[in-house]
């Protein structure tokens, strides 16, 4: 199933929870400027502050998403906006599939350095992926659904078959 044309897996974002929080919070800071403004002995200018500050910072967290994309030669874990690795095919070590996967097992949601080293992309449950390198490196990758752990799973057998006698999917 390996080829050249390249792949890619569909974006996951973080939980609806969280994304609305990380977007509605600098609102709460902008409920009270205008109060502050209005009063001649106020100084809103702190409070803009701490609003623009929110602003900049957290809504662009709002839409954070992570997936794979695969080449020819290897694969590519992207967490918009703050990491891309490469991993070359011919520098996997181990590949392991899961149906599920909770981000409790790697400390919660979001880009994570899990217990063990892992490298961990899991903004909600679901199936992933985890790749072991040559170098030690270790990732872990949540895919949107069953379909795609086993179309990922099929390139990555089909790149390499010497780990496909090793890939399990696992419970």
């Amino acid at each position: 199933m390996s080829s050249t044309i390249p792949w890619k897996t569909r974006r996951i974002y973080l939980p609806v929870g969280v994304r609305a929080i990380l977007l509605l919070a600098p609102m709460l800071a902008a409920v009270f400027i205008p109060g502050e403004f209005a009063d001649t002995d106020g100084t809103p200018w702190l409070l803009v502050i701490v609003f623009v500050v929110m602003v900049i910072c957290m809504w662009p967290l709002g839409w954070i998403s992570h997936w794979i994309e695969g080449e020819a030669d290897g694969l590519r874990l992207r967490y918009w906006p703050f990491l891309s690795r490469r991993i070359r095919y011919s520098d996997l070590a181990s590949v392991e599939f899961r149906k599920s996967a909770s981000p409790a097992e790697f400390a919660g949601i979001g880009l994570r350095l899990a217990p063990g080293g892992v490298l961990a992309l899991v903004n909600r449950r679901g199936p992933g992926i985890g790749l072991r390198t040559t170098e030690g490196r270790a990732y872990f990758v949540i895919l949107a659904d069953v379909d795609e752990l086993a179309m990922v799973q099929g390139h990555v057998a089909g790149a390499r078959p010497d780990l496909a006698q090793r890939i399990d999917v696992a419970e």
